[in-house]
């Protein structure tokens, strides 16, 4: 899968974040960037190319 193709899954490492987008690492091991308008953690979810604003508990 390429990484323009639009990704969703669980975060399980920040690359970085520059307020805008973060660079991360899902679970399945692809490494992509996603509008994150919040701090990601290690945890969160990106859904269809975005950090979701979803609180998991």
């Amino acid at each position: 899968m390429s990484e323009s193709a639009i990704k969703s899954g669980r975060i399980v490492s920040v690359i970085r974040w520059n307020g805008v987008s973060a660079r991360v690492v899902l679970k399945d091991g692809s490494r992509i960037t996603a509008k994150a308008s919040h701090r990601p953690k290690m945890g969160d979810w990106i859904v269809d190319g975005e950090l979701s604003r979803e609180q998991v508990t």
